[in-house]
């Protein structure tokens, strides 16, 4: 079980990301995580003015 992460941007592209976890400041990053929640690569780096929407769902 993990969690799911879709992010979809004012431009329309939607991107998800499977067994994610988010981490929102000046910029919004997305991680890949193990089995443990702990952070193991960077997935991606989007500027928060260029999102539309963001939900997380549990698989």
């Amino acid at each position: 079980m993990g969690s799911k992460i879709t992010v979809i941007l004012k431009n329309g592209t939607e991107l998800a990301y499977k067994d994610a976890r988010v981490v929102e400041g000046h910029k919004t990053w997305i991680y890949q995580v193990n089995t443990n929640k702990h952070p193991e690569e960077l997935l991606a780096l989007i500027d928060p003015n260029h999102i539309q929407t963001l939900f997380t769902e549990e698989e």
